[in-house]
């Protein structure tokens, strides 16, 4: 008998994150001898602890169903215990840019199917200072707008919440600066920055191709850095994220690499997975197939 523990959000996907996830569940059950835990979070650190229940009781497999926060908590409390049951992700936040980049069924019978298959990857997992992060790291313009958007904001317009709010703050952000020394692998860097992200996958923030080189099983993390230069060409890198080719321009900078120090002139916020993850100066690392990841 196959036992899960599923760690869902109720106030993921405009509410429906408990329907879809009790729906697969459900499908399997009636299909295999299995057995499932439901829980519920409901504050900021509750799937962190949730996760950990699970690897102490020996659960065979973690369903995170939420989105890239739900799933950051999850994967933080399985990095922090020896014992890690393989990990599913059920995509059901506003923004899933980890499960998109590994095409995950957002459809409950897709997913109750995919369940069935067993197929698995082992995937690399982000390190910062004490804490862990599956996809993202950011610091500078537009980081902290997901911050900003409340759940009632999200419930009612989805992603396009997130749309607005950058809208109405781009003025400020490209007026962002930090003057920031990164060490990337042992050699020393020095860059006026608009914005950096180091990420364990290819995307993030609803972009696909940031670091266009990253792959989730190489035991490396990318990092991009775009320097403060004018609106005009600011404008020119960005018609270029789409595909790609914005780490061809002089003022966007890109590394792989497995040890990153982030270390600004002065105190920074940092975002992790798209929520407030504490201030740089920061230390980051890659630890390479560190869990096992259901994928289709």
């Amino acid at each position: 008998m196959n036992r899960y523990f599923v760690i869902y959000n109720p106030s993921s996907g405009k509410e429906l994150a408990g329907y879809k996830v009790f729906g697969a569940a459900e499908t399997l059950m009636n299909i295999e001898d299995s057995e499932f835990l439901f829980y519920g979070t409901k504050k900021r650190g509750d799937g962190e602890e949730a996760a950990k229940r699970a690897c102490q009781l020996k659960f065979d497999m973690i369903i995170a169903c939420g989105g890239d926060g739900t799933v950051n908590e999850v994967v933080n409390g399985m990095m922090k215990c020896s014992y890690r049951p393989k990990l599913a992700i059920m995509p059901a936040g506003t923004v899933n840019d980890f499960a998109e980049q590994l095409s995950l069924p957002k459809s409950q019978d897709n997913f109750a199917s995919l369940l069935m298959q067993k197929k698995f990857g082992t995937i690399d997992v982000g390190k910062i200072n004490d804490n862990y992060f599956v996809n993202v790291v950011g610091g500078g313009a537009f980081t902290t707008i997901a911050h900003k958007v409340t759940i009632d904001a999200k419930t009612i317009l989805g992603k396009y919440a997130y749309y607005y709010r950058a809208a109405v703050d781009v003025p400020e952000e490209l007026e962002v600066c930090e003057n920031i020394d990164y060490v990337i692998d042992g050699k020393e860097y020095n860059y006026k920055t608009l914005l950096f992200l180091v990420l364990n996958s290819a995307g993030a923030g609803g972009f696909k191709y940031l670091c266009p080189k990253a792959k989730l099983n190489d035991g490396l993390l990318d990092i991009v850095i775009f320097e403060k230069t004018s609106n005009a060409e600011l404008f020119q890198i960005f018609t270029k994220v789409f595909n790609g080719l914005h780490i061809t321009h002089p003022k966007v900078h890109y590394f792989q690499a497995e040890n990153i120090k982030i270390i600004p002139e002065n105190k920074m916020v940092i975002d992790t997975d798209g929520d407030p993850g504490g201030y740089a100066p920061a230390e980051i690392s890659s630890v390479h197939n560190a869990i096992d990841i259901l994928i289709p």
